[in-house]
């Protein structure tokens, strides 16, 4: 005798094909909710602007930021020092 015959307990047969059907659906859709809740949050955040001037090096024409209180930086591709 079946334990969920003895208790009077109902049993949901399924067939594997069902079983793997409701199994992906379940996972799919928590990673979708997980995937809308961070994508939600993080349009929500706030961008911290900090105060960086652009520097083109003088040596091998570079791009990149640095703080405006320095006088002289070091360009981070060819380690040239750069006054502004």
């Amino acid at each position: 005798m079946f334990l969920c015959q003895k208790f009077g307990v109902d049993v949901i047969e399924l067939s594997p094909i069902s079983a793997v059907i409701v199994y992906l659906t379940l996972t799919l859709s928590t990673l979708l909710t997980i995937w809308v809740y961070y994508h939600y949050h993080a349009r929500q955040r706030k961008i911290v602007v900090s105060e960086k001037k652009l520097i083109v090096c003088e040596y091998c024409l570079f791009v990149y930021l640095d703080r405006i209180e320095k006088k002289v930086t070091q360009c981070p591709q060819c380690q040239c020092y750069n006054e502004q």
